[in-house]
């Protein structure tokens, strides 16, 4: 008696639902993963993307770079708006959700979303270069430079580094004033410090003119002693 009691139960939900109108339940199974990635309920990843609770999470760069732009700004900014963190992020190293070190978006998200409780600390670790958290300045300038200023983009031969050991050998020859800001002109406009170069080479990246700008990266032309 209690079994088919049960299923009588069962039996007169279904008819309620098809009754109501409501379909059953359904998981979507890749709002869940995306919010263990983030760190926590599929319902928060999305409140916290800007949407309602649930609703779909942009790509990682998306999230990267609303967080940085929206958190780095005056002193602090890392790239010069939205578009040129969109076109320069897909050159980082993917890496994973929870990386708080090495040279990946993975680990410079993290920081991107820390940024607003101390953006003079983590906007330069989630910045393009990682400034020592996220991989070295170095690794981040010489990642970059290796996808974009190419044999196949460049002028001439030597405005390009043939391999990443010899960029990152010549990088760490060049002083490093900082912290880095995408706005500084003091360190972007000319001497020939690290920060100049870093900002070259992510202008070659969203100016779309690596023949203009890779040359500065390298410290041939602008990011020269006067």
């Amino acid at each position: 008696m209690k079994r088919f009691a049960s299923l009588l139960a069962v039996a007169s939900l279904v008819a309620c639902n098809g009754l109501l109108g409501l379909d059953e339940a359904y998981v979507d199974s890749s709002i869940g993963a995306a919010g263990v990635a983030n760190g926590g309920s599929s319902a928060a990843a999305g409140a916290a993307a800007g949407g309602e609770p649930g609703a779909p999470l942009g790509t990682p760069c998306e999230r990267y770079c609303e967080a940085i732009t929206e958190a780095c700004t005056g002193d602090s900014t890392q790239y010069t708006d939205l578009e040129a963190c969109l076109l320069t992020c897909p050159d980082f190293a993917e890496g994973s959700a929870d990386d708080m070190e090495g040279n990946t978006l993975g680990c410079r998200l993290n920081y991107a979303l820390k940024a607003p409780s101390e953006p003079i600390t983590y906007c330069t670790w989630a910045g393009p270069g990682g400034d020592g958290v996220c991989g070295s300045n170095c690794e981040g300038f010489c990642s970059l430079m290796a996808a974009t200023c190419t044999e196949e983009s460049t002028r001439t031969a030597v405005d390009y580094f043939p391999t990443i050991e010899e960029c990152l050998s010549a990088c760490e020859e060049v002083p490093q004033r900082g912290p880095y800001s995408a706005t500084n002109e003091t360190t972007t406009g000319g001497a020939d410090i690290f920060e100049c170069r870093l900002y070259h080479v992510t202008a070659a990246i969203y100016a779309d003119d690596a023949g203009v700008h890779c040359p500065h990266a390298m410290g041939l032309q602008l990011c020269v002693d006067p």
